[in-house]
């Protein structure tokens, strides 16, 4: 009968850790698609500098490799007058010379920054550079825009760090408490070896091991269970997934099953001595 009980205490504190453990997962894919999504906007995000009428394509192109060179510019494109009629003609689906009889565009360059450069100040001083050349009629970007991303971007991660510290204290008082109820049935067991002569190092041995086989065991298993859940998203949305990087997905793998190992074995180590420390009274009174 008591070893029927000792399985079904052990088998409910594999499942609870393992769901805590995949709770945390879940918090952290969340965090990881949010840091991609807003790279990835940040990514998409341009300056369109607009090229005075006299200046000749050579001219351009030198100061589009100048450009290039820039520490917050990741890359640029060159737009032509007639290449920009035509992306107009295709967008509208009219021809802007018919009603004006002439080309109204001017030739741009479309520049994408660097992520740490997607900000209104470095972007500011970016563009005044940029106008300061004889070559540049303007620069235009949405700073508007812009500042939404950014501040919706510094709101959110604050919430996910918020939400991660409080789910990270719930999950350490479920585990501890768990774990701390696997070892109170063996609390006299414990203090008869240190009577007999057992050191505490000798006594929690065991403890620990086993202990860090469930956080393993359970890190195992919550990791299964969430690239169960990131497989059905990527049938259901493919989209989604392309802004998860497979690199931080396995990098949060490894941190939930070390998350697991690491807050087991130490509450059980703080169990242990807790018992250990009691006299054999108060081993009846708790």
């Amino acid at each position: 009968m008591k070893r029927r009980v000792f399985k079904v205490q052990t088998i409910s504190v594999y499942i609870s850790t393992t769901l805590v453990l995949l709770l945390l997962g879940i918090m952290g894919i969340m965090i990881v698609g949010a840091k991609s999504l807003s790279e990835s906007v940040k990514q998409n995000l341009t300056l369109s500098v607009i090229i005075n009428k006299n200046t000749k394509e050579k001219a351009i192109l030198k100061m589009q490799k100048e450009i290039e060179k820039m520490p917050a510019v990741k890359e640029s494109r060159y737009i032509s007058k007639d290449e920009a009629l035509a992306e107009e003609k295709e967008a509208l689906g009219t021809d802007p010379t018919e009603l004006l009889g002439y080309n109204p565009f001017e030739a741009s360059l479309e520049i994408k920054l660097n992520n740490e450069y997607s900000n209104s100040d470095s972007i500011a001083i970016l563009q005044k550079k940029l106008e300061k050349r004889s070559e540049v009629k303007e620069v235009a970007f949405q700073k508007e825009l812009l500042d939404t991303i950014n501040s919706n971007i510094h709101r959110i991660g604050v919430m996910m760090l918020v939400l991660f510290v409080m789910l990270t204290l719930i999950s350490w008082s479920l585990i501890s408490n768990l774990v701390r109820l696997s070892i109170y049935s063996k609390r006299f067991l414990l203090h008869t070896m240190k009577l007999v002569g057992a050191t505490w190092a000798f006594i929690r041995r065991p403890f620990i091991i086993s202990n860090m086989r469930i956080g393993l065991f359970s890190g195992i298993m919550a990791n299964a269970l969430l690239a169960f859940m990131l497989y059905m998203i990527n049938r259901s949305e493919p989209a989604i997934m392309t802004l998860m990087p497979w690199e931080n997905l396995f990098l949060v793998g490894l941190v939930v099953i070390a998350f697991g190992m690491a807050i087991c074995t130490l509450c059980a180590y703080l169990s242990v001595n807790r018992f250990l420390r009691m006299r054999s009274n108060d081993l009846y009174f708790i």
